[in-house]
């Protein structure tokens, strides 16, 4: 049986999967994944890998009889055993050999009828997916060229969902495929049989949201320091021997975080990569004396911790800027660069009628899954 990907193949994944993971406009600390495949074989990014640093054994090779037959078994009614034992088909439809965990949304990959498939969370689309009127106006400005994906259970259910849409929409279109697969709350899928083809699809999807959108600039930050680096040490270490704290302020930051109204919009998750990356909830904490605001942070951080059996990983300070915690400093730069996408996408969604958040029930779903639990361990 074919296990391997042809080399020549094999070479242009890495390349596709490194240039769209090295592009922050696309890709994030470890979100994102892809895929090439063949029609027994396909090699998909390994979980908690990063594709912009992605080579071969960032991959894992699945064999797509047995990855299909997901697609129609049936499972249990119970979501955690369900998750369970899709867990278990996923891994055993690794081929001999393959260590690597395979990416969540391998079955969905495995479901899209192309070669290549690139799935990346910009900012730019996620002010579409994470805006109130973003299903209406992706009808009207995608001239109905795509699907969109309503805020779903993320893994078996996503893939499940997306597998009846994509039939219904092939059989209502005489087989042919839409252009673009939108998921609430979380990103966008494009393929085609080449790089190319994939190129020219991201390329168009970024002309339509851009013109559509007022202002697309990155979160623009300064090197005013409110808060004492040897604090920071000090917030540092409540992640552990390693943990590290930032800080990080500019004038959209600070105008955000000014009143209650204003950075309560920061309280509520966006997608599950911010959840796995800046967490579902920031601590909140004026900073007038140093000592005080400390010991107020260490309480409210123990009781984060009590209550949601996790570290918190981004502290407010109201007028000033954010805290980003990690239990490494590349964990708390992960942190920090998903607060700043945050920003940036719940500015733009005011295009398209303001945010739209993940209920309290899909993020409470995100923080007790296993397979996400897996992800953020990987990302620290």
């Amino acid at each position: 049986m074919d296990n391997k990907i042809p080399e020549e193949y094999m070479n242009i994944l890495i390349d596709i999967s490194r240039k769209y993971g090295n592009n922050r406009n696309y890709v994030l600390a470890g979100g994102g994944n892809t895929s090439w495949k063949s029609e027994s074989v396909m090699a998909v990014k390994a979980s908690g890998t990063e594709l912009g640093t992605i080579g071969k054994d960032g991959f894992v090779m699945l064999d797509m009889k047995r990855l299909n037959k997901i697609r129609t078994a049936l499972y249990s009614e119970s979501r955690e055993k369900r998750e369970e034992l899709v867990l278990a088909d996923l891994m055993a439809s690794r081929f001999d050999g393959e260590n690597g965990r395979p990416s969540v949304e391998s079955l969905l990959h495995g479901i899209i009828p192309a070669r290549l498939v690139v799935h990346t969370h910009p900012a730019v689309v996620n002010s579409l997916t994470c805006s109130k009127n973003g299903e209406k106006k992706a009808e009207e400005i995608f001239s109905g060229r795509h699907i969109w994906v309503p805020l779903v259970d993320p893994g078996y259910v996503l893939a499940k969902t997306v597998d009846e849409r994509l039939a219904e929409w092939t059989a209502s279109h005489g087989g042919a495929l839409p252009d673009y697969i939108f998921l609430a709350n979380h990103g966008v899928f494009v393929w085609g049989d080449t790089p190319e083809e994939v190129d020219k699809k991201y390329g168009k999807l970024f002309e339509i949201l851009e013109n559509e959108i007022a202002d697309t600039s990155p979160v623009e930050t300064d090197d005013n320091e409110y808060i004492p680096d040897d604090l920071l040490k000090d917030i540092g270490r409540l992640a552990g021997e390693n943990g590290n704290a930032l800080f990080t302020t500019g004038e959209e930051i600070r105008g955000l975080l000014k009143t209650e109204d204003k950075y309560g919009l920061l309280m509520k998750s966006l997608t599950p990569d911010h959840i796995v990356y800046m967490g579902h909830l920031p601590l909140v904490a004026e900073y007038k004396e140093r000592d005080v605001f400390f010991e107020r942070i260490k309480q409210d951080y123990k009781v984060f911790y009590k209550k949601w059996g996790k570290q918190a990983k981004t502290i407010l300070v109201p007028g000033k800027g954010f805290i980003s915690i990690g239990t490494s400093p590349k964990a708390s730069e992960k942190s920090r660069l998903l607060m700043l996408d945050a920003i940036r996408v719940i500015r733009m969604t005011s295009s398209f009628g303001g945010p739209e958040y993940m209920t309290d029930e899909k993020v409470r779903f995100i923080n007790t899954w296993e397979v996400e639990k897996y992800r953020e361990r990987q990302a620290g």
